[in-house]
C-alpha cells in the first residue's frame, strides 16, 4: 500500500512541475522552525520562506502566524515587503513566548505567507535544519533579548 502511494505521489509529481515550468507559475515554500540565537538564548520559531518558481520573483507582504488573534512576524531587521529572486531564501522569526505554548506539533503547520499577488501559503515542519546557522535575509543588528 505505501509503494502504491508512492508511485501515486510520484505519478502526479512530475506533470505538477512539466505545468510549473511552462506556465511560469509563482511557486513559494513556507517552513517552520523552532531555535534560538546563540548570543541571547532566546527561543524563536523562525519561518523560512524560498521562492522555487522557475523564472519569476515574488513580493512577501506579511508574514504571521494563524492564530487566534494573529501573530505576525514583525522583526525590524526583516522588514516587509521582500523581493524574491528565483531560488532565493529570506527568513524572519517570532519570539517563542508570544505564541501559546500548549500547540505541540501544530505550530509548524500555523505560519502563514502573503503575496503581492493576494496568494496565501501555509508552512510545514522543517526537518532538516543544521545544527548552527545564518539567519538568510541579511544582517542582524540586535537579535531579541
Amino acid at each position: 500500500m505505501e509503494l502504491l502511494l508512492k508511485a501515486i505521489g510520484l505519478i502526479t509529481w512530475i506533470p505538477q512541475r512539466v505545468w510549473e515550468m511552462i506556465s511560469g507559475r509563482r511557486k513559494v515554500n513556507l517552513l517552520v522552525h523552532y531555535a534560538y540565537f546563540t548570543a541571547t538564548r532566546r527561543e524563536c520559531y523562525f519561518l523560512n520562506v524560498t521562492n522555487l518558481s522557475h523564472d519569476r520573483e515574488v513580493e512577501v507582504t506579511h508574514v504571521w502566524f494563524a492564530l487566534n488573534p494573529q501573530i505576525h512576524a514583525l522583526a525590524t531587521d526583516r522588514l516587509l515587503p521582500k523581493r524574491l529572486k528565483p531560488d532565493e531564501t529570506w527568513e524572519t522569526w517570532v519570539e517563542a513566548d508570544r505564541l501559546p505554548s500548549d500547540l505541540g506539533e501544530k505550530i509548524f503547520t500555523l505560519g502563514r505567507v502573503r503575496l503581492s499577488n493576494g496568494r496565501e501559503v501555509k508552512s510545514r515542519k522543517n526537518k532538516r535544519v543544521p545544527t548552527q546557522g545564518i539567519v538568510p535575509g541579511g544582517p542582524i543588528t540586535r537579535p531579541p533579548s
